[in-house]
C-alpha cells in the first residue's frame, strides 16, 4: 500500500529530525479530524499530510535540480519565491514522480501547504490549516487560528495568511504575490453576506 511505503519513507527521512516528524504527523492527525468532519476522502489526506514536507530537509540545490526536471517556469518559481518554501513544488513532483500520485486534491494540498492560494479546494484548505495549527505549534497566531477553524475553516485561511504576511513583512522578507491575492480572495469571500 503506496501509505506504508511513504510512511517509511517518511521515518527514514526525518530520522534525525523527530520534531518535524511529530510536527507532520501531527498535520496528519489533524487533517483527519478536518476531514471527518467535512466528509472528505481520509486516505488522499493522510498521503497528503504526510508528504507535504518530505522535501523539507533537502538543500536548496536538491530541490532546484527537481524543479529545474518538472517545471518550466523555473525562473519565476526562484524569482517569486523564497528558499523556505521550494520544498512544497519538490515534494509535489516527488509526489508524482515517485510515488505515482495521480489525485490533484493531493497533489494541489501538498503544493500550496505553504501559502495557500485563492479558491482553494477544501483539501487544499484542510492541509493548509492542519500544517498552520497541529497540536506541537504553540505561536500567537496559531492559536488563535486553530480557535476560528472550529467554526470556519474560510475565516481561518483568511486569518492564517494576514497574519503570515503581517508577520514576514516585518522582517522584510519575500512574500509571494500569489499570498497577497489569496489575502484578497478569502477577505472578500468573507465579506459577502450570506443568507
Amino acid at each position: 500500500m503506496i501509505k506504508d511505503t511513504i510512511y517509511k519513507d517518511l521515518l527514514s527521512e526525518l530520522k534525525d529530525k523527530p520534531n518535524r516528524l511529530k510536527h507532520v504527523i501531527g498535520v496528519r492527525d489533524t487533517a483527519l479530524e478536518f476531514g471527518e468532519k467535512y466528509k472528505l476522502d481520509l486516505e488522499e489526506l493522510e498521503i497528503a499530510a504526510l508528504l507535504h514536507d518530505i522535501t523539507k530537509y533537502y538543500t536548496t540545490k536538491q530541490n532546484k535540480e527537481i524543479i529545474d526536471s518538472y517545471f518550466e517556469e523555473t525562473e519565476r518559481i526562484y524569482e517569486y519565491y523564497n528558499e523556505k518554501i521550494l520544498h512544497a513544488f519538490s515534494a509535489y513532483v516527488l509526489a508524482k514522480e515517485k510515488y505515482n500520485i495521480k489525485s490533484g486534491e493531493i497533489l494541489n494540498s501538498i503544493l500550496n501547504h505553504t501559502i495557500g492560494r485563492p479558491n482553494m479546494s477544501m483539501y487544499e484548505k484542510v492541509i493548509f490549516i492542519s500544517d498552520y495549527t497541529e497540536p506541537n505549534r504553540t505561536y500567537d497566531s496559531c492559536v488563535k487560528v486553530r480557535e476560528i477553524a472550529k467554526n470556519n475553516i474560510d475565516e481561518a485561511v483568511f486569518t492564517a495568511i494576514d497574519d503570515s504576511i503581517k508577520f514576514y513583512e516585518a522582517l522584510g522578507e519575500l512574500i509571494p504575490l500569489i499570498a497577497y491575492e489569496a489575502r484578497h480572495f478569502y477577505r472578500k469571500l468573507l465579506e459577502v453576506p450570506h443568507d
